[in-house]
């Protein structure tokens, strides 16, 4: 019965519907009806009003809705017209040509034409897990649920054998544990830890000292159960329990395989009721040569086996409760730190990464190049199969893997080698774990044909790659499953993937440059019962982000981890020191990083603090941390504690991508009309018809100042309180310059700030020249907006980063997201003879609304770059390289450094609009051969020449790899001692030294 008191019911009025209503919490106050369609109930903008409940019954609420004659549908929406909120949200429907009653349960947006039965009602909770258990004696729940006049209890089953009664009775339980209301709510520390239940009313077990009870509910199922006066139960949910196992069962140890007299294996799975570990002889074996059970201690499964095994393969067999299955199921489940596979991952493989088959010949002695300090990395962002899938110097079974890199002799490892000479110090490569977007087994793989026939203009090209784009060889591999192995896909032979990820990692060594990981912890594949799915599968609903509900969250594209979840951070630090001890990963990168936590990054920094060349064969202290600090998805602004973004890591030494500068130099960001120009592609010194017509000349001008703002900033390392003069002749503090409504400066020193204008994600640089560029500009000029876009990076203080293949006006005919796109948009070609411009219209799938746009672009001839403007851009990357080698003018290590040392001219509302002149000057210290620097960053279309009394009688003279330059025209670039003036050459970045 109702808690409340129910009134006699009252039959339906003739021509009317009855609309039901079920809540949990009784309480009916304020909730309406708002009717439309066949109704006769006031309906229109300024009559229409709500319907008030008819009467109370033993159901809830009930409204009686006044009909038209002949109607057949009823639409309505339950609204609180206090709070302004719906229930559930949606518009919901009657057929009243059949039906004239209806049913509705709070929260359930379904319409049932029968009353449905407690069980109905309540036993879905046991899958909504909106109650959280946040440590061993603490519980929160939604305040809506919570009534002084309910008493709560834990209920629990080890057979999952809860349900609800048609007497609103539970049943099935082994026994019920009261929770008693705690006014006071959450303390400091609950709260720091949990903000997003700072408003949850909060429960506790009596005796919270005991640990072995909670441990063992842990293991079963368990529900939140609620009831009235009469002992009805009006209230049921599932847990979220990753708190108390947090509690109770966090850190372990190692985990994992360990070799010694017996090969050790140790597993994490707190709410298991068995684990046995299976045995495969051969990795394609579908039935286990042994089986063994294994024993558990604190949450931790182990077992030894005979080293006989070593080479072979396991799996685990875990029995679990399975909330949102609610029941028990016995998963076959690969190791989460599995450090080597058989093919796609199927089962896990017993390696030991200490026997000399896993290693190439110097790989124990071998050390990665020097680097006096972080802030000398500069990085060129690859991806392993396009280095080498198109070179032909790369036989054929080779090309798209690791030991590509290993034949110095071929076109990709000679122009790294290049770069390396002329001083990039780091390959940045795309997610090399596991993942599971490509099938390892490469005799699955299909091929698009042969599509250099078509028109540059055509569709053909992107149909035919879509067709087989998900069985072909080509992923970006942004869907991790195994965080410790390497991915098999680019492994020429998968089963020594180990070894042949280590060749590809001594032979870039070998060439100079240190080696960068993309790390991709912010989600998986796949998470629950799915194929690929693991974690979830050992521990269910832990190592996931859950929202209110108990649903895993998906806002990162993938269902998103949450590494404020001890084990889950755990497994990120432990990976990580894996690949920098067993791969000698000299830094690393994190796709999304504000999805993580600063706490997260304490944590990953003092693990490889312990990291010594004496012990471990690499200095931790050398390794470099950078990511993605964007604000996004649910952990956005500190919704779930202090996340990893730009504003929040100022001081941490961590680097994060510097978006100001990007949309600075190409114009507009990423989710704008692509054709909004920037610095470098002709806002107001070139304007394009598009910007004319949608754009004022005075507008263009201001937003051109504002952007050189975030420019100048950048060039000073993006540093938070480095203090320059402004557009408006002002002294100004980076931090106090407005980015969309965010400071432009956040950093806390350069090392804090990772500068590009182009990355593997969005269009490349060349790709976005051509959209925004001026229809007037021919080839040259755009490679020459183009190389002037790579020299602001090249010259900004911080850590310079380029996407592989700018370098030589890199494209994929404008394709906005190419993580899928085959090796036919992605091609990257070291022959130098072409760009892969003209290749046929982008995939339909994210690009066809600019289809228009691209298509002229691409039918236009005279916009596809010869082998010399190729060439060209090639040429004066190496050069731009060299340069900033050349004085640690360009590097320095700090605020005060900078403060010091850098200055710029061409400043306030009179300043030469397109022109940036920046000063270097050593004063006195040594910064290298120079003493003084002087780069002039000219955009304009036509020469530029900029006077300052601070220029006059300094000595310059063009740098010296200018003055050899093969582009003539920075070389006809000049300094007058006498005015102090300097005059460079339209598109052109010129440095001078003194």
């Amino acid at each position: 019965m109702n808690s409340q008191s129910a009134r006699e019911v009252v039959p339906l009025p003739d021509g009317s519907a009855r609309i039901h209503y079920f809540r949990t919490d009784d309480d009916f106050n304020n909730w309406t009806v708002y009717a439309f369609g066949d109704t006769t109930e006031p309906t229109d903008d300024y009559n229409a009003g709500p319907v008030f409940p008819s009467g109370i019954d033993s159901y809830g609420a009930y409204f009686d809705i006044r009909l038209k004659s002949d109607a057949r549908d009823l639409g309505f929406i339950i609204h609180n017209i206090a709070a302004a909120s719906k229930d559930p949200g949606p518009d919901m429907h009657l057929d009243v040509a059949q039906f004239r009653e209806a049913w509705i349960v709070s929260g359930d947006q379904a319409v049932y034409t029968v009353q449905p039965a407690p069980a109905q009602i309540l036993e879905a909770g046991f899958a909504r897990l909106e109650a959280f258990w946040i440590d061993r004696g603490t519980f929160a729940i939604r305040h809506q649920f919570f009534h002084s006049n309910w008493s709560y209890t834990l209920a629990h089953s080890a057979d999952a054998s809860l349900k609800i009664t048609s007497q609103w009775l539970l049943e099935g339980s082994d026994g019920e544990i009261a929770l008693m209301p705690y006014a006071a709510g959450l303390n400091h520390a609950q709260r720091a830890k949990y903000p997003q239940l700072a408003r949850y009313a909060v429960l506790h077990m009596s005796n919270p000292a005991d640990t072995t009870l909670p441990k063992l509910l842990l293991k079963g199922q368990i529900a939140l159960a609620a009831r009235n006066g009469n002992n009805e139960v009006r209230y049921l949910t599932g847990l979220q329990t990753a708190g108390v196992i947090d509690d109770l069962l966090d850190d372990p140890g190692s985990l994992g395989i360990s070799f010694g007299k017996l090969i050790q294996i140790r597993l994490w799975a707190p709410t298991a009721k068995s684990v046995h570990l299976l045995l495969f002889e051969k990795q394609t074996d579908t039935v286990a040569a042994a089986a063994a059970a294994m024993t558990e201690e604190n949450g931790v499964w182990c077992i030894e086996v005979e080293p006989s095994w070593r080479g072979k393969y396991y799996l685990f067999r875990v029995r679990v409760y399975v909330p949102k299955e609610r029941r028990f199921i016995e998963n076959l489940v690969t190791d989460p730190y599995s450090v080597d596979l058989a093919l796609n991952g199927a089962k896990s493989r017993f390696t030991d990464l200490q026997n000399a088959e896993t290693k190439p010949d110097g790989w124990d002695e071998h050390r990665p190049p020097d680097l006096a300090a972080k802030g000398d990395l500069s990085i060129y962002e690859l991806h392993v199969r396009d280095f080498s899938a198109n070179d032909d110097r790369v036989e054929e079974p080779y090309r798209g893997t690791y030991l590509a890199f290993a034949n110095p002799a071929t076109r990709g490892m000679q122009h790294l080698a290049k770069l390396a000479e002329a001083g990039l110090r780091a390959v940045h490569l795309l997610p090399t774990f596991h993942f599971g977007s490509v099938d390892e087994d490469k005799s699955t793989w299909q091929s698009p044909g042969e599509l250099s026939s078509y028109p540059s203009d055509s569709t053909e090209q992107q149909a035919r790659v879509a067709n087989i784009q998900n069985a072909d060889a080509y992923n970006w591999g942004y869907d991790p499953v195994h965080y410790l192995a390497p991915a098999g896909a680019y492994a020429f032979d998968p089963n020594a993937r180990v070894k042949e990820y280590r060749e590809m990692v001594l032979a870039l060594h070998r060439a100079g440059l240190r080696v960068i990981q993309d790390l991709v912890f912010n989600h998986t594949l796949a998470a629950g019962q799915a194929p690929f799915s693991v974690l979830d599968k050992v521990v269910p609903g832990y190592y996931y982000r859950l929202d209110a509900d108990g649903n895993v969250q998906n806002t990162s594209c993938c269902p998103d981890t949450a590494s404020e979840h001890r084990m889950m951070e755990k497994l990120m630090a432990d990976a990580i020191v894996h690949s920098a001890r067993e791969y000698k990963i000299d830094a690393f990168r994190f796709d999304l990083m504000g999805f993580h936590f600063i706490s997260n990054m304490q944590r990953i920094v003092r693990a490889l603090a312990d990291l010594t060349i004496e012990n471990d064969g690499v200095d931790g202290s050398k390794i470099y941390l950078y990511g993605e600090g964007w604000e996004m998805g649910s952990t956005a602004w500190n919704a779930l504690g202090k996340n990893a973004t730009q504003r929040n890591l100022f001081g941490m030494g961590i680097g994060t991508f510097n978006d100001r500068v990007r949309d600075a130099i190409r114009g507009g960001n990423p989710f704008s009309e692509q054709r909004l120009q920037g610095f470098a592609t002709g806002l107001f010194t070139g304007s394009s018809d598009y910007t004319e017509s949608t754009r004022a000349r005075e507008d263009q001008l201001a937003l051109l100042l504002l952007q050189t703002d975030w420019i100048k900033i950048a060039l000073a390392g993006n540093l938070r309180d480095f203090t320059f003069t402004d557009r408006n002749r002002h002294l100004a503090k980076a931090s106090e310059v407005s980015y969309n409504g965010q400071p432009a400066g956040y950093a806390a020193s350069p090392v804090e700030t990772v500068n590009y204008c182009s990355v593997h994600d969005n269009q490349t640089l060349f790709d976005a020249v051509q959209l925004k560029a001026a229809a007037s500009d021919l080839i040259a000029l755009r490679a020459r907006r183009h190389v002037l876009a790579m020299s602001l990076i090249a010259f900004s203080q911080g850590i310079p980063f380029f996407y592989a293949g700018d370098d030589l006006l890199r494209s994929k005919d404008m394709d906005e997201n190419s993580y899928n796109s085959g090796d036919w948009f992605n091609r990257l070609d070291f022959s130098y003879r072409r760009n892969n411009w003209g290749i046929g219209l982008p995939l339909a799938a994210g690009n066809q609304e600019s289809w228009p746009l691209m298509q002229p672009l691409l039918a236009n001839s005279t916009l596809k770059p010869s082998a010399n403007e190729i060439a060209y851009a090639r040429d004066a990357f190496r050069e731009l390289l060299t340069i900033r080698n050349s004085s640690r003018l360009f590097r320095m290590r700090s605020l005060e450094e900078v403060q010091a040392n850098l200055r710029f001219l061409n400043n306030g509302p009179s300043q030469l609009p397109g022109v940036i002149v920046m000063r270097l000057e050593a004063n006195g210290k040594d910064y290298g051969p120079y003493r003084r620097v002087l780069v002039v960053f000219n955009a304009r279309m036509e020469p530029a020449s900029v006077e300052d009394p601070a220029l006059q009688k300094l000595e310059l003279h063009l740098h010296p790899v200018l003055g050899s330059s093969s582009d003539q025209s920075v070389r006809e670039s000049t300094y007058n001692p006498e005015n102090g003036s300097v005059q460079v050459s339209a598109l052109t970045t010129a440095v001078f030294v003194a």
